[in-house]
């Protein structure tokens, strides 16, 4: 969950912004001159959004779908859109979307992207550190992106359990771009990293990811979710299902070997990173319809963190076609 948006701050407006919008997307199965019903779906051009896969290989167009993206800078920017009717279906991290679920937020999960795997994020040191696993943390410096987020936890728990001991880390907040950087540098002793920056400090020799503790601590977990008003999916599930039997179908093309070349020349168009970069970074577990094994990892995490209420039901917030059976 190291891609998690902070969105406290932009949730508290959104039930406003859905109150006073005048805008909506309520028409039943809306369609344009071809036929295919017209979708507009927020997208954040990350270097391994699936639906960006699917988009320009056809298989939305195949599955019926016209698929519009609406460019967002955060997975909140992508809740209000679709809360404010400028979107039909948002894109949104796993700890952003379920927080605006559980505070009353009128969202409902379609379809899956993906879930993280042991090489999807990690802890990277620099060679000169001396530090080689959890326990060489100890009263040392890591860096992440939200003190408040669950990283923060994970690390503490993999070092007591590596230790026996609690945990004397300090953490310090730096962006993304910042982090891999500042471990390069020396400014700080780890760091928690995606895999992109994993491949990153590896490549320039000057460091190494010595674990991941969010797959040790918790296993798989969603990377991203797309989500739907409940409103606009009463209208629109043949939409929806569409959708994501067409994001199942982009994943299993995805997992093929022999796709490699036109994913990563796609998925580079949209994040302006060299494709031969980005084959090189270990990929997520592509999938469409949602694997509820592992929502209900991130579920737990959140919960434990008290970043979700105790009484959250994740099955709930996931439409019954959706999920993977």
């Amino acid at each position: 969950m190291l891609l998690a948006k902070k969105t406290a701050a932009a949730l508290s407006g959104l039930l406003l912004i859905a109150a006073v919008t005048a805008c909506s997307s309520d028409g039943a199965e809306g369609s344009d001159d071809s036929g295919k019903a017209s979708i507009r779906m927020t997208s954040l051009s990350l270097c391994n959004e699936l639906s960006l896969y699917a988009l320009d290989k056809g298989i939305f167009e195949k599955n019926g779908l016209d698929i519009e993206l609406v460019s967002v800078q955060s997975g909140s920017a992508g809740i209000a859109a679709v809360q404010g009717g400028a979107a039909d279906i948002a894109f949104v991290s796993p700890q952003g979307l379920l927080t605006a679920i559980d505070k009353g937020v009128d969202l409902k999960i379609i379809s899956d992207s993906g879930e993280t795997t042991k090489d999807s994020q990690g802890i990277i040191v620099n060679n000169s550190s001396g530090i080689n696993g959890p326990a060489d943390l100890q009263g040392r410096t890591i860096a992440v992106n939200d003190l408040g987020g669950t990283i923060v936890t994970l690390v503490n728990r993999w070092i007591e359990k590596a230790t026996g001991q609690k945990s004397t880390a300090k953490f310090v907040a730096l962006g993304f771009a910042d982090i891999e950087p500042a471990v390069e540098n020396g400014k700080v002793d780890a760091g928690a990293v995606t895999a992109a920056d994993v491949q990153k400090i590896t490549a320039s020799g000057k460091g190494r990811a010595i674990g991941n503790p969010t797959w040790e601590g918790v296993g798989a977990t969603p990377n991203a979710l797309y989500a739907v008003t409940s409103s606009w999916l009463k209208q629109n599930q043949g939409s929806a299902e569409r959708f994501v039997a067409a994001m199942q179908e982009a994943a299993d093309a995805a997992k093929q070997p022999a796709s490699n070349t036109d994913k990563f020349a796609i998925y580079a168009k949209y994040c302006k990173k060299p494709a031969e970069d980005l084959a090189a970074i270990p990929e997520l577990a592509y999938s469409g319809y949602v694997d509820m094994a592992a929502l209900d990892n991130a579920v737990k995490l959140f919960k434990e963190a008290k970043i979700l209420t105790p009484g959250f039901d994740a099955t709930a917030a996931v439409a019954e076609f959706a999920r993977a059976r």
